[in-house]
């Protein structure tokens, strides 16, 4: 058999080999807590891994989905609530060093450089009802100077999977006891449709402006 074929065969099976296992982390289950897309990936990197992953979108409206949220101030509130304005949505939980301090920096330099046309309106899901209470949305609000303009909520168990198909978001537990979660920033029209998302930790203040301006 002809040695550069050999050579060559060894190359494809090789580049098989990385992309089926690259497939793998992608598609892996997010212990039924949401659509697959997101790999544990390695020990104290599994949340930088898992910003970049995102399945699709259901379509879904997200002011049709039932269920009890509670805000930073302790009030109930329902996803109906928000029918009828547009607003950027992103999940958080508030006990993250990694990707969500990164996430809500970059919405904020939106804020600040996005340029023209109505000011953006914040909405922040919590992935972590078991720890983020409405004390702990508002000390993550004021470590990171959120003013009235962002509105943090924490649903309910039964709310987190419909929640996050509609955003297109995966989320699992991370081995440094994290939650590993898509990083996304979805642009939420005023039926409560997911317009356009953004998915990983890029920072791009302009084409946010762009989409925003799309859903007015």
């Amino acid at each position: 058999m002809n040695r550069g074929f050999v050579v060559r065969l060894l190359l494809m099976l090789g580049l098989a080999a990385l992309l089926a296992v690259r497939m793998g982390l992608v598609g892996r289950g997010a212990h039924g807590r949401g659509s697959a897309g997101v790999s544990s990936g390695e020990y104290g990197g599994s949340e930088r891994v898992a910003a970049g992953q995102a399945p699709a979108a259901t379509g879904a409206l997200l002011t049709s989905i039932s269920g009890r949220l509670t805000d930073a101030s302790g009030r109930a509130r329902t996803l109906a609530e928000f029918h009828g304005a547009p607003f950027v949505a992103s999940v958080v939980y508030t006990r993250c060093t990694t990707v969500c301090p990164r996430v809500v920096a970059g919405l904020q330099r939106f804020e600040r450089e996005g340029g023209g046309g109505p000011r953006p309106r914040f909405v922040l899901f919590s992935l972590d009802p078991a720890h983020d209470t409405p004390e702990a949305l508002r000390a993550f609000a004021s470590t990171h100077a959120l003013d009235s303009t962002w509105t943090l909520l924490v649903p309910e168990v039964g709310l987190l999977p419909p929640l996050a198909s509609a955003l297109g978001v995966a989320w699992q537990p991370s081995p440094d006891g994290g939650i590993a979660h898509s990083a996304v920033v979805a642009m939420v029209d005023r039926a409560g449709r997911v317009r356009s998302r953004q998915i990983g930790l890029s920072d791009d203040p302009a084409r946010l402006a762009a989409a925003w301006r799309a859903v007015q």
